[in-house]
């Protein structure tokens, strides 16, 4: 007589160790019921009776009643946290990144809410743009050649947006929204990435012009625990919506027809902890697995994009008329002056005029210099007696013992006579050092 069949779950530990990182046998019981699929459930372990969170990716039957296997202990949540799709980007991420898919995961699903889940309904209206609304996303769209095709055909396009502010809002904040709501109009979801709270909120007021605000699903690390499982489990719904978050919200489990990233340059698109994905390289593993539309927006284009788009692999998308900064000079007249400032005047008048109609870059060489101070004729009190070397420039003031330089206490700080630090630590009468503060005669 052939043995009996069971009921067995392929399960996917919640573990960042990497031996774990692969599908587990358990036996479903059958006092479990029907078990779906992406649910969490706790499994044991072989190792001191100890008892794991874990997903549940299949539910098979097999024929052989007779293999050892443990139980599941017991089925946490009913709510399929995790989706098939979602699953699959998470082990694609993680073997490229040599890492493995619960650390993936671990930053997309949040934890569990009893109350919010238990108040969720998952019925969620679908809701559209107005007439109105969807007119002035396909002005805004019609700017840049190409990109309604791109939308329209799931292509991919790296888009040099216009540096410019519209109605108070920059216009890279208006192009994205406006992407989101044409894909939105059509019964698609769109994920749009940027990389600080400070351009989430330019882009949540761009898209209030644009879509309902029920369509909105914000995805950040400001917001607090219930409100981000919450609107996690809006993500899970099959009613599209507009994901808007930092890199983590590349791997939002909706099925999305568009995602964006606004400056992939960004250092904070880098995911710190491992397997250290960045929201680019996770979006070009979405919109392969996917077929989703890809748009890579900046008002310049990081090395990475313009490799794909010199492959072919992106399409080159520009305004039609592009709109470029006016960009101001200093002279080397204004520079060789005696009274030269840090900031020469032409520039800072330009710059005082500029900034009643938009933002104003300042660009320099580089951040500082370091904090020590330097002396020059006889105008800046000093420590111990300053040389010119023999083209008459000053040089970096010295401490009395003759170590270190004087400096400030901090960087940033204004190098004042009184109290400068040594930079090497003074030796008192034992020889030790000491963290003494050098004074010149004229401070004391």
């Amino acid at each position: 007589m052939p043995p009996e069949s069971r009921r067995i779950a392929r399960v996917l530990l919640d573990s960042p160790l990497p031996q774990l990182d692969r599908l587990f046998d358990y036996a479903l019981p059958a006092a479990l019921g029907d078990v779906p699929r992406g649910v969490r459930v706790r499994v044991p372990l072989r190792t001191a009776g100890r008892v794991i969170d874990g997903y549940v990716i299949d539910v098979d039957t097999e024929d052989d009643a007779e293999r050892p296997l443990s139980e599941v202990e017991t089925v946490v949540s009913a709510v399929p946290v995790l989706p098939e799709r979602l699953h699959t980007l998470a082990r694609r991420v993680a073997d490229r990144a040599a890492g493995s898919a619960s650390d993936v995961l671990r930053l997309v699903i949040p934890k569990r809410q009893v109350r919010v889940e238990k108040a969720w309904t998952a019925d969620s209206p679908v809701v559209r743009p107005t007439a109105e609304a969807l007119a002035q996303a396909e002005q805004i769209i019609a700017v840049y050649d190409g990109l309604a095709d791109v939308l329209d055909e799931a292509g991919r396009a790296a888009v040099e947006a216009v540096p410019r502010l519209d109605d108070g809002v920059q216009a890279w904040a208006r192009l994205l929204a406006a992407s989101a709501a044409r894909m939105l109009a059509a019964g698609k979801s769109s994920i749009l990435v940027v990389p600080d709270h400070r351009d989430l909120d330019r882009l949540l007021a761009a898209l209030d012009a644009l879509v309902p605000s029920e369509a909105v699903v914000r995805h950040d690390s400001r917001q607090t625990n219930p409100d981000r499982y919450r609107a996690f489990l809006r993500t899970l719904e099959d009613a599209p919506c507009i994901v808007v978050g930092n890199r983590s919200a590349v791997y939002a489990p909706v099925v999305a027809g568009l995602v964006a990233i606004w400056d992939d340059g960004d250092p904070l698109l880098g995911e710190p902890l491992s397997p250290y994905v960045n929201a680019r390289d996770a979006a070009l593993l979405r919109q392969e697995l996917e077929g989703s539309a890809l748009l890579f927006a900046g008002h310049t284009r990081t090395t990475d994009v313009e490799r794909l788009v010199v492959l072919g692999w992106l399409q080159d998308v520009r305004a039609a008329r592009r709109v470029l900064p006016r960009v101001v000079l200093s002279t080397p007249q204004e520079m060789e002056q005696p009274t030269a400032q840090r900031m020469p005047s032409s520039a800072f008048l330009a710059a005082r005029d500029a900034a009643a109609e938009g933002p104003v870059l300042v660009q320099v060489s580089r951040p500082g210099f370091s904090h020590r101070s330097c002396a020059r004729n006889a105008g800046l009190r000093r420590a111990a007696p300053i040389a010119e070397d023999r083209w008459g420039h000053g040089i970096a003031a010295r401490c009395r013992c003759a170590a270190g330089a004087v400096g400030a206490r901090a960087r940033g700080r204004v190098p004042h006579a009184r109290p400068r630090r040594c930079g090497w630590p003074h030796r008192g009468a034992s020889g030790r050092p000491t963290n003494s503060v050098a004074r010149s005669p004229e401070c004391e």
